[in-house]
Formats: structure tokens, sequence, C-alpha cells
């Protein structure tokens, strides 16, 4: 009987402390944590979201064949340009083709330190991971990695 009580007690403190370091899913909605950002070989397996850990990051995901998302991909380029931008612009494309990314980004005379094409294996799961289904949107994600807006005004930024 005593041995059942011990197990019942283990057991208990157990759920008690692992439950205590339970975090929120990352999902892609505001106030959860960022998901991970793999965007594979095409960047040498680079996560540009650990490369400015603890930084305010604005993270657009864009496509040529989405004019909206790629006009919203150039003004927030311009935006973080500008003297006094408060977060570090993350650009992330999901064309299929990385000869088209390279073309537009010279085009569109875009930061190229901040411009990333995704892998075209990878790109399922970036989808599916930040919830990007019905269209391409923005992440503002606070240093602790929590988004905090999506598709945010300048005003936000």
């Amino acid at each position: 009987m005593n041995k059942f009580f011990l197990i019942i007690a283990i057991v208990g403190l157990l759920t008690l402390f692992t439950s205590a370091y339970y975090t929120a899913p990352a999902d892609g909605r505001i106030g959860s944590k960022a998901p991970s950002l793999q965007l594979g070989d095409t960047n040498n397996d680079l996560s540009p979201l650990k490369q400015h850990l603890g930084e305010k990051i604005l993270l657009t995901f864009w496509s040529s064949d989405d004019a909206q998302s790629r006009l919203n991909n150039l003004r927030y380029d311009r935006l973080s340009r500008a003297t006094g931008a408060s977060c570090t612009h993350v650009s992330v494309n999901l064309d299929r083709s990385e000869s088209v990314f390279n073309n537009i980004v010279s085009i569109d005379n875009l930061n190229r330190s901040a411009q990333f094409c995704a892998a075209r294996d990878m790109q399922d799961a970036i989808i599916r991971n930040w919830r990007l289904e019905d269209g391409y949107h923005s992440f503002l994600i606070d240093p602790n990695g929590v988004i905090i807006a999506i598709d945010p005004d300048a005003k936000s930024l």
C-alpha cells in the first residue's frame, strides 16, 4: 500500500514540475511563440530568426506571383532602411524558382542581406507552420520570439 502512495506522489510531483516548464506551442498567431524557420540548402540551412535572436524582427513572407505580398515586402524593405528603424527586417521568398527570386531582388533594389529564398522542399512546412494557406503575411516578433502583430502598419513599427 505504501508503494502505491509513493508512486502516486512521484507521478504527481513529476507532473507538477514538468507543467511549470510548459510553453504555448508555436503556431503563427499573435501572442504565440514564433515557429521555427528553416530555409533549407539554398541558404546553407541558415535560420534568419536565430541570426537575430534577441532582436525585434519584422518577418515578411512573399512570392512574385502574389502582387500584394511583393509590394508589402518592398514597402517594409524601404521602411527598414529608414534611419531609426526599430526592428530588423527579414524577408522570406516562397517562389519555386531561385532565379526569379534573384531577378526580383535586383529589379526591386531590395536589401540583399535581408532577403532569403526558401528551398522548395521546405516551403510546404513554412506555409503550414506560419499559417500562410490563405495568403502571405508579415509578422512582428518581439525580442523573446513572441508574435506581437500580423501585417503591421508603419506606425506599429
